[in-house]
């Protein structure tokens, strides 16, 4: 069950969509959308979009690079 946290933005935060961050991990985005789903990716939900925080993909990156 996923929970629901409301934070309110005064700065531009960098973001990507599953499809760069796909590209940046190395994986499909099929693979992306499934760890969304799963909550393995901390994501962010704006206006519609789902975002994945820069700070997320250097910490996937980690856990996949070794």
């Amino acid at each position: 069950m996923m929970s629901r946290v409301t934070i309110k933005v005064d700065a531009v935060v960098d973001a990507y969509g599953p499809e760069e961050a796909a590209k940046l991990l190395g994986k499909g985005e099929a693979t992306i959308w499934r760890w969304i789903r799963d909550e393995k990716i901390l994501v962010v939900r704006l206006g519609g979009r789902t975002l994945i925080p820069k700070k997320e993909i250097e910490r996937l990156q980690k856990v996949i690079n070794g």
